[in-house]
């Protein structure tokens, strides 16, 4: 169904970065408009009762059009030709690897040259786990991310990265990186700035002042690390509260009811999209 308060509201959003939805960006303007109903929709299922609903919803719309702007050329040609396979992700020409980079070749640099290797192998696609920083002895295999826009020192570097997938672009294979989007580490900047006293941030996840909500998740909720990890709190004596780590102690579980939380998060991908993930 056409919404026409939606259209303007994207017709203002793209005009505020120069858009060109008559000719050179005509393609782009029309995805984003083809889809914005029911990403609306399924945003306000949510959202909706959000005092900052609109918004944030106009800085989404916004962050999808940033990552457009940045990408390249290159990318925004395979963009086309996704479209024109339809449900190329389902098609069988792809055949994936899943992989730890450290573990299977010891850095990005190593990666770089085993490509010939993997088209070898018939494979096109390769899944990396997850890179970007996390503190060293409390990483959990990179899910306890400390720095979304950092690739980890132990990998190599993000334009070594960019390097990677600009080469496998170029071999027309696919890359895509787990991004970890349900908790951080406890020294991701957030974490920082909560157990500093910051309301705004304490929002960001689920912290409590006593047990009294905890003792009632604890009930229900199942225990994913029993033995080594106990529980699916923990205490944070430099704000003097609780927090909710399902996993481990030094994973805090961010909290998605928070608005600012999901448009902080779809900013991080957003800055990925503009280099080339699948």
């Amino acid at each position: 169904m056409y919404d026409h308060q939606l259209h303007q509201k994207i017709e203002n959003v793209l005009a505020k970065h120069n858009i060109d939805s008559n000719n050179a960006d005509r393609l782009f303007y029309a995805r984003l408009l083809s889809n914005a109903s029911i990403i609306r929709l399924l945003y306000n299922q949510i959202y909706s009762q959000h005092p900052k609903a609109e918004e944030l919803f106009e800085n989404l719309l916004a962050s999808v059009t940033t990552a457009y702007i940045h990408r390249s050329a290159s990318l925004k040609k395979k963009d086309i030709d996704k479209l024109e396979k339809e449900g190329w992700f389902l098609s069988n020409e792809l055949a994936g690897m899943s992989l730890y980079v450290d573990r299977f070749c010891g850095n990005l640099k190593n990666l770089e040259d085993k490509l010939n290797y993997f088209k070898n192998l018939g494979l096109n696609l390769l899944h990396l786990m997850p890179l970007f920083e996390s503190p060293k002895g409390e990483s959990d295999g990179g899910y306890a991310v400390s720095d979304f826009r950092k690739v980890d020192e132990r990998f190599g570097t993000l334009e070594q990265l960019k390097n990677v997938q600009q080469k496998m672009s170029e071999e027309e294979m696919y890359l895509m990186i787990d991004i970890v989007l349900n908790h951080t580490s406890q020294q991701h900047e957030w974490a920082q700035k909560a157990k500093l006293g910051d309301k705004e941030y304490q929002d960001y996840f689920f912290m409590y002042a006593d047990r009294t909500v905890p003792d009632e998740f604890e009930r229900s909720m199942p225990e994913i690390f029993p033995e080594s990890c106990p529980g699916n709190f923990t205490y944070i004596p430099e704000c003097k509260k609780w927090v909710m780590t399902d996993f481990h102690n030094y994973q805090w579980d961010l909290n998605y009811t928070n608005l600012a939380v999901f448009v902080s998060i779809f900013g991080n991908f957003g800055r990925a999209l503009c280099w080339g993930r699948v």
